[in-house]
C-alpha cells in the first residue's frame, strides 16, 4: 500500500474513534483495525477489546468530545500524527469528578498499517496539560 493509503487508514481510523466515542457504535472503527491489533498508549488497554472497552468512559467524561487530526506523515507502513481534543469535563473521568471546565489537549501517534489495516497504534497525550486545565494540578507560575 502506498503511504497515501496509510495516511486515509487513519483518517478512517480516528473518524471510526469518535463515532465510537459519540455514538457507541465501533463498526467504523473496526473496519479499520486488524483484531489483533495492540495499543500503547498511557493508561489505555492495550487490546482492541480494551480499547472498545475505554471508548464509553470518554463519552461519559467529555460527550461533547472534538478531535481534529492535524498534519500526517508517512514512511513505509507507519503514518505519525498529531491530534487536537477539545471537550467539556461533564462526568467522572480517571477518577475525577465533573468539573464542567472546558479542556483543549494534544497527542501525538504513530500508527502501523499492514494489510490495509491498522496493527499497532502508539500515542502520547498531554496528561499534564488536561489535569491542569481541569484544575486538578496547579497551572506553573
Amino acid at each position: 500500500m502506498s503511504t497515501e493509503d496509510n495516511k486515509a487508514i487513519v483518517r478512517r481510523f480516528q473518524e471510526g474513534m469518535l463515532e465510537a466515542i459519540r455514538t457507541g457504535n465501533t463498526d467504523p472503527l473496526l473496519e479499520t483495525v486488524d483484531p489483533d491489533a495492540t495499543f500503547g498508549m498511557p493508561g489505555m488497554p492495550s487490546t482492541l477489546d480494551g480499547m472498545k472497552q475505554m471508548l464509553p468512559a470518554f463519552h461519559t467524561a467529555f460527550p461533547d468530545l472534538r478531535m481534529t487530526v492535524g498534519e500526517l506523515i508517512a514512511e513505509g507502513d507507519k503514518v505519525a500524527y498529531r491530534l487536537t481534543v477539545t471537550g467539556t469535563h461533564t462526568g467522572e473521568f480517571m477518577g475525577i469528578q465533573a468539573t464542567g471546565k472546558r479542556v483543549t489537549f494534544t497527542e501525538t501517534h504513530i500508527d502501523q498499517i499492514a494489510h490495509g489495516k491498522l496493527v499497532r497504534h502508539d500515542g502520547d497525550f498531554d496528561q499534564l496539560g488536561m489535569l491542569q486545565q481541569l484544575g486538578v494540578i496547579p497551572q506553573m507560575g
